[in-house]
């Protein structure tokens, strides 16, 4: 960190080297200072860890010692008030809380909501995978998904043994809601693509979605297209006009349409029933309350 300082000097006509010592010194405690004084490094995207877990939020996201969420990536957990939420939360608690973890990243690293994307290691046990495994998780694909095939197996494996969310009192299927985003960023009348529902294929096979159809408390009522949507895939409704994509996407993105606001951001409701109106998910909006 620190050399010496050298000079020549000239003593009955021979060249002597001589140390300056005192310099050295003075140039070590400015190192030392400054180094005291150096604020902790930033979280890097490009760091795999180890990081310190230091709170878990539920079944698929972590807080770190620096404050920085983790989003597990290709997997969905059930959400607070949805069967087997404390289940994959302690679940994920036991594998993580107050240990090291260590991650690997995908293409998008990072979500809309600041939350970084990442599979999630403790040892040499992939964290994502094990939820998948005991049944507390289905796959979700939200981006190119390098394991996409190995998670499909262990859901699959989870389905037949019915374990966790395949088993009794667990998910429905095929398809369920797994946002609904009742209240756009300011004036929903005039950001009518803020409001979104996004719903998942969560059973084994391709589905196509035609003739699913969506409604809320007051049975405005979107019925879907002919589109295929491969098993873990996602789509996202959206309230406004649009060109609907239904092909070479990773998520499919559809257009209701409307040309005003659907979704009550004063507290409503989404059902979503398949080809024969049966219901199989519902999904509650509340407004938020900030104090």
């Amino acid at each position: 960190m620190v050399g010496f300082f050298w000079f020549l000097s000239k003593e009955g006509g021979q060249i002597r080297v001589k140390k300056v010592i005192a310099f050295l010194i003075f140039l070590s405690l400015l190192s030392l200072g400054d180094f005291l004084q150096m604020p902790s490094l930033a979280f890097s995207q490009d760091s795999k860890g180890p990081f310190l877990v230091k709170r878990v939020v539920d079944g698929d996201t972590v807080v770190l010692s620096d404050r920085r969420r983790i989003r597990y990536l290709g997997i969905n957990t059930p959400e607070r008030g949805e069967p087997f939420w404390r289940e994959a939360k302690d679940y994920n608690a036991r594998k993580v809380e107050g240990r090291l973890v260590t991650l690997e990243f995908g293409e998008i690293r990072e979500d809309k909501y600041g939350r970084i994307l990442a599979y999630v290691y403790v040892g040499g046990d992939m964290v994502n995978a094990q939820l998948l495994k005991v049944g507390l998780a289905h796959l979700f694909v939200l981006q190119p998904m390098k394991y996409y095939r190995s998670f499909h197996r262990l859901q699959e494996t989870a389905r037949a043994q019915r374990l966790g969310i395949w088993g009794r009192g667990g998910f429905k299927g095929p398809l369920k809601i797994t946002r609904l985003n009742a209240d756009a960023k300011g004036d929903d009348r005039y950001n009518l693509n803020g409001e979104y529902v996004r719903i998942c294929n969560i059973s084994p096979k391709d589905i196509n979605i035609k003739g699913f159809f969506l409604s809320d408390r007051d049975r405005h009522t979107y019925t879907f297209p002919r589109a295929i949507l491969r098993p873990g895939y996602t789509l996202l409704l959206f309230t406004g006009e649009g060109r609907d994509m239904v092909k070479g996407v990773d998520q499919l993105r559809l257009y209701w349409g409307s040309s005003y606001p659907i979704w009550n951001n004063k507290g409503d409701k989404a059902y979503l029933r398949d080809t024969q109106r049966r219901l199989i998910d519902t999904v509650v909006y509340k407004q938020r309350r900030y104090n």
